[in-house]
């Protein structure tokens, strides 16, 4: 049984990747920032952070693996809204730069994964 009730209206399947993560704002290299991410699609990223960016900064983030291997990705902050329990924390969504299609195809193939285990 699927765990959500309504319909997505996503052009690309989101995947639960709750990782730590390390970003940088506006090609400010010197200054990193760190959070977790909450999921992941070909088109966007939404994690949480003590840091409030702006809505529009240029943000790069690093997933940060315990295997050594990251994923490195870039893309514009477009919603950042204060925890209504914590208001240490923030919820960002960043809409990537770019579509990467290893990203489109890792996510698909999670969550059809995720599917036949429920299934």
């Amino acid at each position: 049984m699927p765990k959500n009730n309504f319909k997505e209206k996503r052009q690309f399947t989101r995947t639960t990747i709750e990782t730590q993560i390390s970003f940088t704002i506006n090609e400010h290299d010197e200054v990193s920032y760190y959070g977790t991410s909450q999921n992941l699609c070909a088109s966007g990223v939404y994690l949480t952070t003590n840091h409030s960016p702006k809505l529009g900064n240029h943000i790069k983030i690093t997933f940060i693996k315990n295997n050594g291997v990251n994923l490195i990705t870039e893309g514009k902050v477009v919603r950042c809204k204060f925890d209504k329990k914590d208001p240490n924390l923030f919820h960002v969504s960043v809409e990537l730069s770019e579509t990467f299609p290893y990203l489109e195809q890792a996510t698909t193939n999670t969550a059809a994964s995720d599917a036949n285990k429920h299934g």
